[in-house]
């Protein structure tokens, strides 16, 4: 894979150690930077210590490179015309949550990669990692499965000085933030991926200064029903359940960063514990399978994939009418 690095925010911070690994193991090929003028000096430092190949402020220059893939870590807001600028540029494209404001956004990527040729991924790391996967092979042993709780409460290091009035893009409704296009957006993945569209759905959100700083949507299953609680206010101990009538499924900790789960009776008693941590990098597990499938051209994964996200778009475009 031949990447270009769109953004030198927090998560490129984070992800950068991870992609410079993977550039010493051949995986990557050739790794370049790009930042907008206001970031050339972050961008700068990230290239000379993670040893990159190079920094472009000219996102047309980057896109004239041999590169073929691009990796969108910019504000929500900038996603859509970067992405589709790379994909006419016959670039496979892996585009950060959310993938895109409007289901006609996501539409029409959908339709320019199709068009070129080329992949488009959502980088969402929960639908890649073992845990996960667990979680779907062990949901027949908990019977039928009735109530669905997913919460994410993360107290935002931007919180208090959004309470002053400087308002940082996380908590900008002109830059699509707040805490279901920020936190919620991970247990719609979780819970779309493994149960599919619901039948209805709703959103009742705590509201400051005109974004929702944290809320609750329900899910209508018919037969079940789900809660996906997200909250960036307030601090509480994170962990969600999948309740079946013969065993209840405890993941603690947030569905971004899942990698174990017990398994209990109706008694409370402990039937199975899985954990599959591992001292590897979080996000591992997404960008190998990237690599691979870009490199295998596996685009029948993607398309599987863009189905989950098609959906959780749909759903969230809905839910921010608030």
């Amino acid at each position: 894979m031949k990447l270009g690095i769109l953004g030198s925010g927090l998560i490129v911070r984070d992800v950068l150690p991870l992609l410079a690994a993977m550039k010493q193991e051949g995986k990557i090929e050739t790794c370049y930077i790009f930042a907008r003028s206001s970031s050339e000096q972050r961008a700068r430092e990230l290239c000379e210590t993670y040893a990159l190949d190079g920094v472009f402020l000219d996102y047309d220059a980057l896109l004239q490179t041999d590169i073929d893939t691009v990796y969108v870590a910019l504000p929500n807001t900038l996603h859509f015309d970067f992405t589709k600028k790379a994909l006419e540029s016959g670039k496979h494209a892996i585009v950060e949550k959310p993938i895109t404001l409007t289901t006609e956004e996501l539409r029409i990527l959908r339709e320019t990669a199709k068009k070129h040729q080329v992949m488009m991924i959502e980088a969402m790391s929960l639908h890649f990692t073992p845990a996960y996967q667990a979680v779907r092979e062990t949901l027949p042993q908990l019977g039928p499965v009735r109530m669905i709780n997913f919460q994410f409460c993360q107290y935002s290091s931007r919180y208090d000085a959004f309470l002053e009035g400087n308002i940082a893009p996380a908590f900008d409704p002109n830059c699509a933030g707040g805490a279901l296009m920020d936190l919620n957006v991970y247990n719609l993945h979780a819970i779309i991926g493994l149960f599919g569209r619901p039948k209805t759905f709703s959103y009742q959100p705590n509201m400051q200064r005109g974004i929702d700083t944290s809320g609750v949507v329900t899910l209508d299953y018919c037969n079940y029903k789900a809660v996906a609680l997200a909250a960036k206010d307030c601090q509480a101990p994170v962990h969600s359940t999948i309740a079946g009538e013969k065993a209840c499924l405890t993941i603690p900790m947030p569905m971004n960063q899942i990698s174990a789960f017990t398994i209990t009776d109706r008694k409370g008693n402990l039937l199975k514990n899985c954990d599959f941590r591992e001292n590897v990098h979080r996000l591992s597990y997404e960008f190998y399978e990237f690599e691979r499938m870009i490199r295998e051209q596996d685009f029948e994964k993607a398309d599987r994939l863009l189905e989950i996200s098609e959906i959780v778009t749909e759903m969230m475009e809905d839910l921010r009418s608030y």
